[in-house]
């Protein structure tokens, strides 16, 4: 079972393991900027003789297929990154940006504690 690239979107190409581009709502310029990355990355990568792993065509590095695709879009692949909605962080992978909306996740905020004064 090859697990597909993750965007956090939740929608995943089962063809290319990469994240479906935005579109439905109507952000054409996110999805022209999608369509033309998986693009670009899919373009600096192959299949090898074992069906599970994949190669990158730009410096041999090689392991399954969401590893290669991590690994081209932050090594070869040119972009302006991808900013955290929450903060001022940018990144420069998808997945790093995923991981980075974890931690906001994890922040807990400890409810109020009401002091009667008696």
């Amino acid at each position: 079972y090859e697990e597909g690239y993750d965007d956090g979107s939740g929608m995943i190409d089962p063809n290319t393991g990469m994240p479906i581009a935005a579109g439905a709502d109507g952000n054409k310029v996110a999805s022209d900027v999608s369509r033309y990355l998986e693009q670009e990355i899919l373009s600096k990568m192959q299949r090898t003789d074992d069906p599970s792993v994949w190669q990158c065509l730009e410096c041999g590095y090689s392991r399954k297929k969401s590893h290669v695709v991590e690994h081209v879009e932050a090594k070869h692949v040119e972009h302006p990154g991808y900013s955290c909605e929450l903060c001022p962080k940018v990144f420069q992978t998808r997945g790093s940006l995923r991981q980075h909306r974890r931690a906001h996740r994890m922040v807990v905020v400890a409810p109020a504690l009401e002091f009667s004064q008696t």
